[in-house]
């Protein structure tokens, strides 16, 4: 039952409006046109599991039928996945509900003994693959009574390649850094196109990049006939596979799950496991993922709740020794037109989530993207994107001191307690925003500068902003903070004595540009709109 191969389950809303159920060939299709603008019932946290699955299916497909081009519409998006499972002449491993247990169903690994062991019982497809949370805040829990089999197709999708280790029987997937980790994703999409265009971009990167992968891991998976839907073979939840035996970009399966019909309703059955599905633990979530960037120490990245902001970005994507750019990011010099940053990832945690965290709003120019990866042009955007996180990190210790000071009544800054300085947090949050909102964009105006003259423009104006929020924090934290009336002018000169002292130091990041300080806000404001 619910064949993706033939029934139009998958519900997409178009380009221009519509919404349709399509089969999951259909789905091919529509996206090949770069039609689909979003699926009414994928959740945000399922997007990057859904995304990867389509990418890895589509590249595992089109390689072992030898395609050089895409399939020309549904009918052959249909054969071209179909020829993944000759031996199924029913379709079983693309139903999401298939009878017999000792058969494979769609990301469901056959069960020969039956279902006896399968004893925990899921009646809501959100109930599935729920992140987990402290509480029943983030995302609420039981809301899909009534799902349809999308809402499973996504839920399964998610939880088969993307879930962390939630206690004993439950382990986690092998494309992660240990179980309390989670599966993130950095990558770089045309800014231009849609979901579509995405995809495809994707799809068409790691084709011509298997063999580079292959020679990376050499010492894992199979080559030519590893197995790449694992979800075909039997799993008593006693028996590991082995990562020499699987395909570069296999789609795993972590857990014990089959759909069921009760009532006319698809329900879920669930069962542990004593082992791991894939023995990688070893691997340390380092096994290629295309959107996984991996630390120098050979570990994938584990997400915190600092999320993508722009200190983070800096440091997955600049700084020194840190992290291996992962394959989604590297775009050749001739690719043509812009592109958007894709970040996406859950906070992984012990026992509970973090967070979910998404970044698409950073527009990335063509030279930029492709300096990401390597040459002398890399080195140059490093080095400026260095110094510009060193100029906000400057602006907000010139906030901070300038808040300590006003909390402590106007004290020597070496007399300002602990309890000072935790005031000044929720200020130093709101500056940060301030320079989230522009790091990126103000880096690749100076890196792509015409000369120096220029380049100390947008440097200046962007320090100006910077330092104008921060001069209005101050003056609002001045009100704010609890203080003593008597000392509260005292602190207010003080506090505005230091911070600009801070900033104007000789030792200072600023000290070799101290046309930043000349004149007014307005001034300042007029010059960098003109430059």
């Amino acid at each position: 039952m619910y064949n993706l191969l033939r029934d139009p389950l998958v519900r997409v809303r178009l380009g221009g409006g519509g919404t349709m159920a399509m089969s999951l060939p259909g789905v091919y299709d529509a996206l090949s046109s770069d039609q689909v603008s979003d699926y009414p019932a994928l959740r945000p946290h399922q997007r990057h599991a859904w995304h990867a699955f389509l990418a890895q299916l589509g590249v595992i497909a089109l390689h072992r039928a030898g395609h050089q081009t895409l399939p020309a519409g549904r009918l052959d998006w249909e054969a071209l996945l179909r020829g993944l499972t000759p031996e199924f002449s029913d379709d079983e491993p693309w139903r999401l509900v298939v009878d017999n247990a000792a058969l494979p169903a769609f990301m469901q690994c056959p069960a020969p003994s039956g279902l006896a062991e399968y004893r925990r019982r899921t009646s809501t497809a959100d109930d599935l693959d729920l992140l987990v949370t402290a509480k029943n805040h983030d995302v609420k829990t039981s809301v899909a009574s009534a799902g349809k089999p999308d809402d499973w197709l996504f839920a399964l999708v998610d939880l088969q390649t993307m879930s962390g280790f939630l206690g004993a029987g439950n382990y986690g997937i092998a494309r992660m850094n240990g179980g309390f980790s989670a599966r993130p994703c950095l990558g770089l999409a045309p800014a231009d196109g849609g979901l579509g265009s995405h995809l495809f971009s994707d799809i068409g990167r790691m084709l011509s990049g298997r063999p580079r992968l292959l020679e990376r891991y050499e010492m894992y998976f199979d080559p030519t006939g590893g197995l790449a839907l694992t979800w075909l073979e039997p799993w008593d939840g006693t028996q590991a596979l082995d990562l020499r035996t699987l395909d570069p970009y296999f789609i795993e399966i972590c857990r014990r799950v089959r759909l069921v019909r009760t009532n006319g309703k698809i329900a879920a059955r669930t069962a542990g496991s004593k082992l791991a599905r894939i023995a990688a633990k070893a691997a340390k979530g380092n096994l290629g993922d295309f959107w996984t960037p991996v630390s120098m120490e050979g570990k994938a990245l584990s997400l915190t709740s600092a999320g993508f902001r722009y200190d983070r970005l800096y440091n997955l994507i600049f700084r020194s020794g840190e992290f291996r750019l992962p394959a989604a990011m590297q775009v050749g010099s001739t690719a043509g037109g812009r592109w958007r940053l894709v970040a996406r990832g859950v906070a992984g945690g012990q026992g509970k989530t973090d967070g979910y965290y998404q970044r698409t709003d950073i527009s990335i120019a063509p030279k930029v993207a492709s300096s990401l990866f390597g040459g002398a042009d890399r080195d140059t955007l490093a080095q400026i994107a260095a110094a510009q996180l060193e100029e906000i990190q400057e602006v907000q210790r010139a906030l901070r001191l300038g808040i300590g000071v006003a909390a402590s009544g106007g004290r020597p800054a070496a007399d300002v307690d602990a309890t000072h300085w935790a005031l000044a947090g929720p200020y130093m949050r709101r500056l940060d925003s301030v320079a989230d909102s522009e790091y990126f964009a103000v880096l690749e105006k100076r890196f792509l500068a015409s000369g120096d003259a220029e380049r100390d423009r947008i440097r200046a104006g962007f320090a100006r902003r910077m330092i104008a929020s921060a001069s209005d924090l101050l003056d609002e934290a001045i009100g704010a903070v609890p203080c003593p009336a008597i000392r509260r002018h005292r602190s207010r000169v003080r506090a505005h004595s230091i911070f600009w002292q801070r900033l104007r130091t000789r030792q200072g990041v600023f000290s070799d540009q101290p046309e930043i300080f000349v004149g007014d806000r307005e001034t300042a404001e007029e010059e960098d709109h003109a430059a």
